[in-house]
């Protein structure tokens, strides 16, 4: 096997793109990695970040509704305070999903075999550093990479 030439490992706050992929990054953990081999085409966009908004719309409204009615509860009934406030505290995990379903954000969308995905970019990330991010792996991998934050009103 002859020597391949190592290219470098490009960073951008939670995104880390290599020759093996490309992957979103908590602290020093990979939460999403999608393969070179899967990479079809990457377009960076700026909205709804969320990967299956529908779905957690829906999760959270159940689970924000329980709340309500644990809510309800604890002060009709003031015997058992255990059940109602867990009740409480589903429902204000349901509000923070759809709270976050809803929150604009830069990600990169790659479009890969076995559908897309989104690798998010945390609220701190600048549009000038993600563009200068995007020109660097154009450059430095054979990545296709579309903005379509330009054409967004």
């Amino acid at each position: 096997m002859p020597p391949s030439e190592e290219k470098p490992i490009l960073k951008y706050d939670s995104i880390a793109v290599s020759s093996r992929g490309i992957a979103e990054t908590h602290g020093k953990k990979i939460v999403l990695f999608v393969p070179a081999t899967e990479i079809q085409r990457i377009t960076l966009r700026h909205g709804k970040s969320a990967h299956r908004p529908g779905l957690s719309i829906a999760i959270g409204s159940v689970m924000a509704l329980a709340g309500i009615f644990g809510l309800i509860e604890f002060f009709i009934a003031m015997k058992g305070y255990r059940y109602e406030l867990g009740l409480v505290a589903f429902g204000i995990i349901g509000a923070s999903m759809i709270f976050d379903t809803f929150k604009q954000r830069y990600f990169l969308e790659v479009d890969q075999r076995k559908g897309p995905c989104r690798l998010i970019f945390s609220k701190n990330a600048q549009k000038g550093e993600i563009d200068d991010l995007c020109n660097k792996i154009k450059t430095t991998y054979p990545y296709p990479i579309a903005d379509e934050t330009r054409t967004m009103g």
